[in-house]
């Protein structure tokens, strides 16, 4: 099948071009021996490392007790509230007070009962004005601020 004209360089040129056959690709092959032996590994490990729960003995202790611990639980303490109402009125302990006596009558019962507690409790719309009124007053009165727990309760509650 060679041409005479072309010779032999003309007819791999022509067999080449007229080489209509699709070539085969080659198939993507996954190196599946090293996956396997990744996964061996992987799987020792955690047989190893895996701690499998079992049940751990336990020694039953009777512990002492003491009778005179019980005398020693302080008592629960009571705290008298300072509060301020949704229409801006102060009540200490159940009493109306004026903001601008305030000062005094924290005085009054922190002599009458000596080691007294306080607690405020305010409507979530007191005004910023009178808060710090009533903290000025504490302060006054010998009561820290921070040892004034404050509760804000929300309007017409």
């Amino acid at each position: 099948m060679t041409h005479v004209l072309g010779g032999s360089c003309l007819s791999s040129q022509f067999t080449a071009l007229m080489n209509l056959r699709p070539r085969r690709r080659p198939v993507p092959a996954i190196p599946i021996v090293s996956l396997i032996d990744i996964m061996v590994i992987l799987l020792i490990f955690f047989i190893a490392t895996t701690s499998f729960n079992e049940e751990k003995k336990q020694v039953k202790i009777t512990l002492p007790q003491s009778k005179a611990l019980g005398e020693a639980v302080p008592k629960q303490e009571v705290r008298r509230t300072l509060a301020i109402t949704q229409n801006q009125e102060l009540i200490l302990d159940g009493t109306p007070v004026d903001a601008e006596h305030l000062a005094a009558a924290i005085q009054q019962l922190r002599d009458l009962n000596p080691g007294v507690k306080l607690e405020l409790q305010a409507d979530a719309k007191t005004e910023l004005e009178l808060l710090i009124k009533v903290w000025d007053a504490l302060r006054e009165a010998g009561y820290p601020i921070n040892d004034v727990p404050a509760r804000i309760k929300a309007s017409g509650k």
